[in-house]
């Protein structure tokens, strides 16, 4: 922790104190001098007023733009928004009191109440010109705190927690994703539909009590209303994307529809195992609205999901192992495996919102049906090739290791559904803001699982290992089932939430507290969570916000949590838990005459009642019946800004350990001496991670940029199979990628083109994409298979490999 604290420290700018000042005179429409009229900068304490001949001055900070404020009675408000000045520059501006209000974006105002609250705001253009395959979770993958290694899944582990401790919100409405998802190729479409978003905020941890009952991280989505017709269409190698919108004639109703249609098969084909790859994956989505009155409206939200994922398996090649040891397996296969996952969401809402009060009643549901059959037999060679630089059959086979067969079998079929209501509501007065809502929540589970792997002894390991030659044939000669799993899980239960917020303003402090509380009829337990914020902005030339936070964060068990390996559900499982402590600081800074921002965030996660788990490529596997106490320490930096003039990238930095100990994991050795293993990294200990988002434009002609995205993540941990969670040490490669992008604006809105039939859109865009630049093998999991003394060798699964990728984009 010191060398944490030492290293934050070094990222405080010191601060020193200089006088700017705003003068000029105001009057009215007339020109007529206006006295005693309040000159103030939004967002910030003190002030002044006019003199008797409309005189004023005013003292600002040096280096932030800022919003300036005029008021006075009998007079419409006026806001003038002020570039950075420099340090002791004066600045004249003559203001005209008038009635029309000079209409300004509250993009100001919203980044400060963001960084008081530690939320990053994602803009929508960097979602679509990133390259990558999952839009907003690339994103995100590159934020600091946010690691995946894995660029076929759209799930992300953030500050040591796993895939399951992440929130996601639409429009308020919690969002949930399929249960049986077994690998990335597998998963279908995120959620989240970008064609329709309007703003994109996320906290990797310190989250107020509004934000829900998990562990680690919030994605807080809202999607658009619409005020005018509108539409877009994307296309690429790996499916589209067309949105339409638009608003009636009386502004009272607007609607937002958007369809997307994605497949991985043109990415599949790129990895080691040859074979036929059918996955289909669309959605549809909807948000209607309708202004009953001018406080009073409803809205509907809907999504529609239909995942197919068909695979048939042909042969596998991959060459592995070290320069001492080169070996190469062969798989060839014969079966398949066909999954279908379809969602249903569907939420109503009706909103009340006046000046000072705000309030909303949601119903929603969420539907999921899905399936997991496959039958797939594996023969297996492994090799030892040739490792003699000398030889003339180097890197060619030298001899055989072994033979083996096997065979998978599953039939999966779950059935859940989860129904809310749900209110919450605003109040504000004077400075301070009240928040409270409540919900109240069933869930029905029905899952029927049936899986095995079958084994045969009899004539397909050769030769057989020593210890069974010559034994006893009814052991030579029979079929071993392992990982046998055949049980029917029925649930109901009912899980009731709340919670209140208030945002306090004093001076240049801004305090948020509240607490939730949640009770679940499954295990007739109780939390409270209380949680606490603390931003200051001093008024030093330097834009620099200070943030603390503290909170306990419960996350009660849903039902893979309760799930064990052997398919048992825990009837005794209790609530998660992770106290958050943070320092962070959020500073903005010009140099080269442009913005940059550089945030730092000092982080420490004490863990208690843990449930273990193992990865298994994308898919958690809990140990249900098992506890453990851990940590997670580390420290996230940022940069962003313009390196290259009128256009924004960043870097990010994460240093990080997190690490539990597994209560009663005690074994004993050879010698039968008592071994307690204590603390060993959790399967997310990903100790160091950076990513790098450029973009950068040619010269004099802004229309043809370039977009770079670079992520590296040290190596996770692994343990062979069956093995105990102590044993779970081992490291996977570092995690290495580079996409670059290459984009084009063939149409820019407002201009017309030579080519008459073009003129209906909008804009129009051209993108080549290369994936995996640099063509590394980065390995997401291992296949572990024996030679014929019986020794096992971790086989690594591979992630794809380079590809191309063009893109079209249309807006009308």
């Amino acid at each position: 922790m010191k060398r944490f604290i030492i290293l934050y420290l070094i990222t405080i700018i010191p601060i020193y104190i200089f006088g700017q000042r705003i003068n000029g005179s105001i009057t009215d429409n007339n020109g007529k001098p206006l006295n005693s009229v309040n000159i103030s900068v939004v967002g910030e304490s003190g002030g002044s007023i006019s003199n008797s001949s409309g005189n004023y001055e005013i003292k600002v900070t040096a280096n932030r733009y800022i919003l300036i404020a005029f008021s006075s009675i009998g007079y419409n408000t006026e806001k003038i928004r002020i570039p950075a000045l420099e340090r002791n520059q004066s600045y004249s501006l003559d203001v005209i009191m008038k009635r029309t209000k000079i209409i300004l974006e509250d993009v100001v105002v919203k980044d400060k109440k963001d960084r008081e609250k530690g939320l990053t705001r994602i803009k929508i253009k960097h979602v679509d010109v990133i390259p990558g395959i999952n839009g907003i979770e690339t994103i995100l993958k590159t934020l600091p705190g946010v690691s995946s290694a894995n660029e076929l899944s759209s799930q992300y582990s953030v500050r040591g927690g796993n895939f399951d401790e992440n929130l996601v919100y639409v429009n308020g409405i919690e969002v949930y994703r399929p249960f049986l998802i077994h690998s990335g190729q597998q998963e279908g479409l995120s959620f989240v539909n970008k064609d329709l978003v309007s703003n994109i905020e996320f906290s990797a941890g310190g989250f107020s009590a509004k934000y829900g009952d998990k562990m680690s991280s919030v994605l807080d989505i809202r999607y658009r209303k619409p005020r005018k017709h509108a539409a877009s269409l994307s296309l690429s190698l790996l499916g589209g994307s067309a949105h339409v919108e638009g608003v009636s004639n009386s502004k009272k109703f607007s609607y937002l529809f958007g369809v997307r249609h994605k497949t991985n098969q043109y990415l599949l084909g790129s990895m080691d195992t040859d074979a036929d790859y059918n996955p289909r994956f669309s959605d549809i989505q909807t948000l209607l609205n309708y202004n009953l009155s001018d406080n009073w409206s409803i809205n509907i939200l809907g999504n529609l999901s239909k995942n197919r994922y068909q695979m048939i398996p042909k042969d596998r090649q991959t060459e592995f192992g070290t320069v001492n040891e080169a070996l190469k397996l062969s798989v060839y296969f014969d079966g398949q495996e066909l999954d279908e996952y379809t969602t249903y969401f569907g939420a109503l809402t009706t909103k009340y919102k006046n000046d000072n009060l705000g309030l909303s009643f949601t119903g929603s549901a969420f539907q999921t049906y899905e399936e997991e059959n496959f039958d797939i037999i594996g023969e297996y060679y492994l090799f030892q090739l040739d490792n003699n630089l000398g030889s003339n059959s180097f890197g060619d086979i030298k001899f055989d290791r072994g033979i083996g067969k096997y065979m998978n079998h599953a039939r999966n079929s779950l059935n859940a559904r989860v129904i809310n209501f749900t209110h919450n509501g605003i109040f504000n007065y004077l400075n301070n803001e009240l928040i409270w809502g409540f919900r109240m929540q069933k869930e029905t589970i029905n899952d029927k699982i049936s899986e095995w792997t079958l084994i045969d002894s009899a004539g397909y390991i050769s030769p057989r290992p020593q210890d069974n030659i010559g034994g006893n044939p009814s052991i030579d000669q029979q079929i071993f089932m392992s990982q046998l799993l055949k049980t029917e899980i029925n649930l109901n239960s009912y899980r009731n939430s709340g919670y209140i917020e208030l945002t306090k303003n004093i001076n240049n402090f801004s305090i948020v507290s509240g607490t939730r509380g949640v009770y679940w009829t499954f295990n007739e337990e109780f939390l409270l969570s209380p949680r606490l914020s603390i931003a200051y902005a001093p008024l030093w030339e330097q834009d620099v916000v200070f943030r603390t936070a503290v909170g306990v964060y419960y996350q009660a068990p849903f039902y893979r949590e309760l799930r064990d390996l052997d398919g048992s559900i825990n009837y005794d499982a209790e609530a998660q838990k992770s106290t958050h402590f943070l320092l962070g600081s959020d500073y903005i800074f010009y140099k080269w005459g442009r913005p940059f921002k550089w945030v730092s965030e000092l982080y420490y996660k004490d863990l208690e009642n843990l449930i273990p788990y193992k990865v298994d490529n994308v898919r958690i596997q809990y140990l249900a019946n098992e506890k453990s106490n851990g940590y997670a320490a580390g420290i996230d930096m940022k940069i962003n800004g313009e390196f290259v003039p009128g256009i924004e990238s960043w870097a990010s930095i994460s240093i990080m350990t997190t690490q539990e100990d597994i209560l009663n994991d005690s074994y004993l050795d050879i010698n039968g001496n008592m071994i307690e293993p204590g603390f060993i990294p959790r399967p997310t200990d990903q100790r160091f991670s950076f990513s790098i988002f450029f973009q950068d434009y040619i010269p004099r002609n802004p229309n043809y940029k370039m977009h770079l995205n670079l992520v590296y993540g040290s190596g996770l941990p692994f343990g062979p199979p069956k093995a105990e969670k102590y044993q779970d040490i081992l490291r996977i490669p570092p995690y290495r990628r580079v996409d670059i992008g290459f984009s084009v604006i063939i149409k820019e809105e407002g201009k017309k083109l030579w080519l008459a039939w073009l003129d209906p859109f909008k804009s129009i865009w051209l993108s080549a994409e290369v994936f995996n630049l640099l063509d590394i093998d980065n390995t997401v999991s291992y296949l572990w298979v024996s030679d014929v003394s019986g020794r096992e060798y971790a086989v690594p699964n591979y992630l794809t490999s380079r590809l191309l990728n063009a893109k079209l984009s249309m807006t009308f």
